[in-house]
């Protein structure tokens, strides 16, 4: 059968500059990793305190394969419920000073199913412009009213939130975002969303791991923990491993298991997934230098950057360097690879038109000299395409 549909797409793709493909990797993620031969610093990995190749996690995972098997076999809610998902769930709770916990197969599902569950025909979800994809289809999926509010734009929030007259609110954002690194003004959206009854979702897949003084997400850098209603995040970043959580009272996660559809209906976490994220979420609240490693790595990057009179946004692990067109962005990125540095090129629809990025993760694990050589080598490739200090990378969207 001929689909000549998916050959008129693909060809309009390639003309744009935004076919995307898949690299293949041969090594583990680490802050040096082989690309199809090739090896290279890597400046593109969400895997902030480098442990999805600590040993002690990989030894977990193995050790829960031994004693549960590779895969949960089953729903949660028929047998695929076993003692390690109750084991993590209740560590999820403490870490993150919460009553009740309930882990999703990916950050992903988890939005969705958060969404989808609070949302209904007598709902209105609000929503920050630059919420992640997931967010986004959650509220397409909801069948609530979707109201979307300018970015960090708590009075434009309050503006929206006077004039609804939903039964339900609900506010969602992302604790950092994720291609901008910056963070979310959550004591202001603390205190409008109690001023007007509204439930509070925080996906803190970029916090959990990374935000001072001890990496438990958005609330916790702010002192606000306890305050916020819903307090998501993903266990594939900063604990290197796969996998979601939902962090919330005991009655809101006994809701969940009652109504959330894609929890319902889904395979239970691997169990030694669940093994291997407690051995990674240990790590974390022992060794508290992995974070301010991965902090000093940030002030180092932005003190290079700026002494070449360049801006590097955000305070966070996620750091973009603004381009501007399609064909400049993925050239530049193209050019760092070929230096040996691996920082990935961000193109639209995933950034608004005219706003293609550089997206640089920092790492943990990444020594002084790595970063000083990547901040050293984006100046470089830059230059050599036209892009000075004062070009489209000052330029915020």
């Amino acid at each position: 059968m001929e689909l000549p549909f998916l050959d008129e797409e693909i060809a309009a793709l390639k003309e744009k500059g935004r076919y995307r493909f898949l690299r293949r990797l041969s090594t583990p993620q680490d802050a040096r990793i082989t690309i199809e031969g090739k090896e290279v610093l890597n400046f593109s990995s969400n895997n902030y305190l480098g442990l999805a190749n600590h040993p002690e996690v990989v030894a977990a995972l193995a050790d829960c394969a031994g004693r549960y098997g590779v895969g949960s076999g089953a729903s949660r809610l028929i047998s695929g419920h076993m003692d390690i998902h109750a084991e993590l769930e209740e560590a999820m709770s403490r870490f993150k000073g919460s009553e009740g916990c309930l882990t999703f197969s990916a950050g992903y599902m988890a939005n969705l199913g958060i969404l989808s569950t609070l949302g209904g025909p007598d709902a209105t979800i609000f929503s920050d412009e630059w919420n992640h994809a997931s967010i986004v289809d959650g509220c397409r999926l909801s069948r609530a009213r979707v109201e979307v509010y300018r970015h960090a734009d708590v009075t434009h929030l309050e503006d929206l939130l006077r004039t609804s007259s939903s039964r339900r609110k609900i506010v969602v954002t992302d604790g950092v975002f994720s291609m901008d690194g910056d963070i979310a003004p959550l004591p202001d959206l603390v205190e409008v969303k109690d001023r007007y009854g509204a439930i509070l979702v925080v996906d803190d897949a970029h916090a959990a791991g990374v935000l001072p003084p001890r990496g438990r997400g958005t609330a916790d850098h702010f002192g606000l923990s306890g305050r916020v209603e819903i307090l998501m995040g993903t266990f594939s970043k900063a604990l290197g491993t796969y996998g979601a959580y939902l962090c919330s009272t005991r009655r809101m996660v006994e809701y969940f298991v009652n109504k959330c559809r894609p929890f319902i209906f889904n395979t239970g976490l691997p169990p030694a997934i669940a093994g291997a994220t407690l051995a990674s979420l240990g790590i974390l609240t022992r060794e508290p230098g992995r974070l301010k490693s991965l902090w000093e790595n940030g002030r180092l990057f932005r003190r290079e950057m700026e002494a070449r009179g360049r801006e590097a946004g955000s305070d966070t692990a996620i750091v973009p360097i603004l381009v501007g067109a399609d064909g400049d962005t993925m050239a530049v990125s193209q050019a760092l690879f070929d230096r040996g540095v691996f920082v990935h090129g961000i193109r639209p629809p995933t950034v608004p038109e005219g706003t293609g990025r550089l997206r640089l993760t920092l790492m943990a694990t990444h020594t002084a000299d790595m970063v000083r050589t990547v901040a050293a080598r984006i100046d470089e490739a830059l230059r050599e395409r036209g892009i000075g200090t004062n070009g489209a990378v000052a330029e915020k969207r």
